[in-house]
């Protein structure tokens, strides 16, 4: 039997959430709430999956940063670990009215917090913190100036330094206390939510840790209903501001052209940003990734902003991937490379008339 898929697209116009709510099951909070972030129906999390607000006519969504998934018969083949033999003949029985037999369910029931403890613990690291001009953050300022972004790092208030942050693994294990890099986490309102943490050594290195812990680590968040997660490095100016994914990409364009940008620490949570009132334009500082995943996910941010009247630019560095670069580069890598490629910007600042801050 030959498997058209044109048609079957065609066919399914229109259709996609029901055959979604028979077939694939594991979808059915992210069609509970079309257009926003849900927790994986494969891997679990918090705010990994989305499917999109015509997902009805397209099947499409987007997970988390690794790609978007276009089509629907791509989706039911993600989702449900089908071929494509098996997700287009489980549509053709569902449209002639036959029993087809859905895929699975494995989303992990999320895990419960105890807002009031959550947030005494993080109010009393905070407080323990300090700024990073005093005598004692001197780790952290040699970090930053490790990576050309001291000026930068050094105007916002919500960068501070721990000098003995615990490190906890799994279960709550112990693994050490080290001098740790604080940014508060704020959400869409402006409110603090959560905590991102770098550990350093004292002379201003990273920690290397055991094998499957990471360095940067986002602690839990209150307000989990609340969107947006970001840092609030500068101000915006004159209605234009810049979002990235990372810290050192932010500070590093500030660092190039003292213009504001706010990093949100990844690709998922940059898609349910919204700027504050006044802001107009903003412009998406992209990684340069091998597997387009900046890219990628750009077309949701974009889509988000623009909905709402923000016009979006989205630029990428314009060095190139060298062999050894594993993932890509980003920004940071452009500034610390080749500080002479900002010219990109330069014009587009110069184009909507915006002044160095």
């Amino acid at each position: 039997m030959k498997r058209n898929s044109t048609e079957m697209k065609r066919r399914m116009s229109g259709r996609w959430l029901s055959a979604f709510n028979a077939l694939a099951p594991a979808l059915s909070q992210a069609m509970s709430k079309l257009g926003e972030n849900v927790p994986c129906p494969v891997a679990g999390g918090t705010d990994g999956f989305r499917l999109f607000k015509d997902a009805n006519f397209t099947g499409g969504g987007v997970k988390q940063s690794l790609r978007v998934i276009p089509e629907g018969i791509d989706m039911l083949m993600w989702v449900n670990d089908w071929s494509f033999p098996e997700a287009y003949d489980a549509l053709s029985e569902w449209l002639d009215g036959k029993s087809v037999r859905p895929g699975p369910v494995y989303l992990p029931k999320p895990k419960e917090v105890d807002e009031t403890s959550l947030r005494a613990w993080l109010n009393r690291i905070w407080g323990e913190s300090m700024p990073l001009t005093e005598t004692l953050s001197y780790p952290a300022r040699a970090y930053f100036s490790y990576r050309r972004v001291l000026r930068a790092a050094l105007r916002s208030k919500d960068i501070r330094f721990h000098p003995n942050l615990n490190y906890k693994g799994k279960g709550g294990v112990l693994l050490g206390t080290y001098p740790a890099i604080l940014c508060l986490v704020r959400n869409n309102a402006g409110s603090p939510v959560g905590i991102h943490r770098t550990f350093i050594t004292k002379g201003g290195l990273k920690v290397e840790m055991e094998e499957g812990y990471k360095t940067r680590k986002l602690t839990p968040t209150v307000s989990k209903e609340s969107k947006g997660r970001v840092i609030r490095v500068m101000e915006p100016v004159a209605g234009v501001m810049g979002i990235a994914e990372g810290l050192e990409t932010a500070l590093s364009v500030f660092e190039a052209r003292s213009f504001s940008v706010w990093p949100g620490l990844s690709n998922t949570m940059l898609q349910s940003f919204v700027p504050p009132t006044g802001v107009h334009t903003v412009i998406n500082f992209l990684d340069k990734d091998r597997n387009k995943a900046s890219e990628n996910s750009a077309v949701i941010v974009e889509q988000n902003l623009t909905s709402r009247g923000i016009r979006v630019f989205n630029l990428l560095p314009p060095i190139r991937i060298l062999d050894s670069d594993r993932k890509g580069v980003d920004w940071a890598d452009q500034w610390c490379r080749d500080p002479k490629g900002f010219w990109e910007l330069d014009k587009l600042l110069r184009d909507l008339s915006v002044h160095a801050a």
